[in-house]
């Protein structure tokens, strides 16, 4: 997926997850492990947030399901934001919303 203006973009929790994914792989292939508090500190938000992520039903979408579910909405007429809270709600929850 392309950000096409960065000062208004939403990302969404799939997005989020394979990017810190990405990042996390980079970190051990590259084999720095740098020990600064700063470094520690990314780290430990990255390890948390993938924690948090990894829990939530996005770690089984992918970029198709996630263009199919906002292709089946556009004719809602909903704002990006509402698509993306649903995009990212429990599908529990989806479906007490019929």
């Amino acid at each position: 997926m392309e950000m096409k203006d960065a000062s208004s973009a939403l990302l969404s929790n799939y997005e989020v997850f394979q990017l810190l994914t990405d990042l996390k792989e980079q970190r051990k292939e590259s084999g720095k492990n740098k020990h600064s508090s700063g470094q520690q500190n990314l780290n430990t938000i990255t390890y948390e947030t993938l924690k948090y992520i990894s829990k939530t039903p996005c770690r089984h979408q992918s970029p198709e399901i996630v263009r199919e579910f906002l292709t089946a909405m556009k004719s809602h007429k909903l704002t990006n934001g509402v698509h993306f809270q649903l995009l990212i709600a429990d599908v529990e929850i989806q479906l007490t919303l019929y």
